[in-house]
């Protein structure tokens, strides 16, 4: 997010380029027809690149591998990176319209993923203050009997993002758990500001749980996770429920979460720009979110400041190699570890932020299994 700056975003080429992740605006206006058919044909063309060993893969990726440290990111996810990377906005973001923007990741959702099994989906709509939110439950093809569920609050600033942007991700998890798993359409910043995307996160867990007969699931074995913003969702609920008096989720997945304002982490400055997540970008989630700068010590805002985590839930902490939200991961694990809780924490170190969406690679899908087995073990 350098040296340009025109409200939108770079236009689209002849070559399709339009679907890594950045572009809104396009030279030429298809059909809506013809529009989902270029998304299935570059979908359909990037899942055959990633087809291709890691040697070819290697080829396509100019300048060699990226290596920070003993760190080293893998062929795939350095792909997908220069694709994300070519087109990103550059310069002043704040005149965009985050609507803009939620609708471009809908549209794109799942571009990048692999194919999920086939996922029995359900819509719900629930009250909250003054509104509805919308709330989506898969059920996976085999149970693992257990009658445990996860409630799932996606990433994306807390600006955007979406169930539909994260379905993929719940019906693999739903499958990699056999638990049902409750998808969470919070509202979003900056039309809604803290703490009402927390709240709605709350409420949606307390649905779930005053409702869990109906689910046939267990109300005691009802955990929630998330990424990035829906990580630092996830474990804030843990903290608002503890300090209410009320029930809390039996277990935490945070994967690679944003729980802390301060930018001094070293990983903060090694990759504030290049790795798909920018500083720039982050200060502008931040900004949406917030009401003032007195929230950002407000510990439901940068949960690592929270003074009395014993007694919070297990918690599986997921962070990436190459994300600038990697070093405030690891000091939060250290932090839940220091007071008590029972913490599983792997850190992926050929990953960049958002892996859990690009599992078109494989080592980003091994990544997903493999926290999927740790919160199930957890407890």
């Amino acid at each position: 997010m350098d040296e340009r700056n025109r409200a939108s975003w770079k236009d689209v080429r002849s070559d399709y380029s339009y679907w890594n992740g950045v572009v809104i605006s396009r030279p030429v206006t298809f059909s809506q027809a013809t529009e989902e058919i270029i998304k299935q044909l570059v979908s359909l063309l990037v899942k055959l690149i990633f087809l291709l060993p890691d040697a070819l893969l290697k080829v396509l990726v100019r300048g060699g591998p990226k290596t920070a440290g003993e760190r080293t990111m893998s062929p795939g996810i350095q792909f997908i990176l220069s694709l994300l990377e070519k087109n990103s906005i550059r310069g002043d973001i704040t005149s965009i319209d985050p609507k803009v923007l939620r609708n471009f990741y809908d549209e794109m959702a799942g571009v990048m993923e692999k194919k999920p099994p086939s996922t029995a989906t359900k819509d719900h709509t629930i009250d909250v203050d003054q509104d509805t939110i919308q709330i989506r439950e898969y059920t996976p093809g085999k149970l693992d009997g257990t009658d445990s569920a996860l409630v799932y609050l996606h990433g994306g600033g807390w600006c955007i993002g979406s169930i539909k942007t994260h379905d993929i991700v719940c019906k693999h998890l739903a499958n990699l758990l056999g638990w049902k798993v409750f998808s969470v359409g919070y509202r979003l910043a900056p039309e809604h500001k803290y703490p009402i995307p927390l709240e709605d996160c709350d409420r949606a867990f307390e649905w779930v749980w005053e409702n869990a007969e109906s689910f046939n699931i267990n109300p005691e074995k009802i955990s929630i996770g998330g990424d990035s913003a829906g990580g630092n969702l996830s474990t804030s609920v843990c903290i608002k429920r503890k300090e209410e008096g009320r029930v809390l989720p039996e277990r935490q997945l945070l994967i690679y979460p944003g729980v802390d304002r301060d930018s001094g982490y070293q990983s903060m400055q090694d990759f504030a720009e290049g790795f798909f997540l920018n500083q720039h970008i982050m200060d502008w989630f931040t900004k949406n979110y917030i009401r003032s700068n007195a929230d950002l010590d407000d510990f439901y805002v940068s949960p690592i400041r929270y003074q009395n985590p014993l007694g919070l839930p297990p918690a599986v902490v997921i962070t990436a190699g190459f994300d600038p939200l990697r070093d405030m991961g690891i000091a939060y694990a250290k932090h839940l570890r220091d007071s008590g809780v029972k913490v599983t924490e792997r850190e992926y170190q050929s990953m960049i932020h958002g892996f859990a969406n690009f599992t078109i690679d494989r080592l980003a899908y091994s990544a997903v299994v493999e926290f999927a087995a740790d919160l199930k073990n957890i407890v």
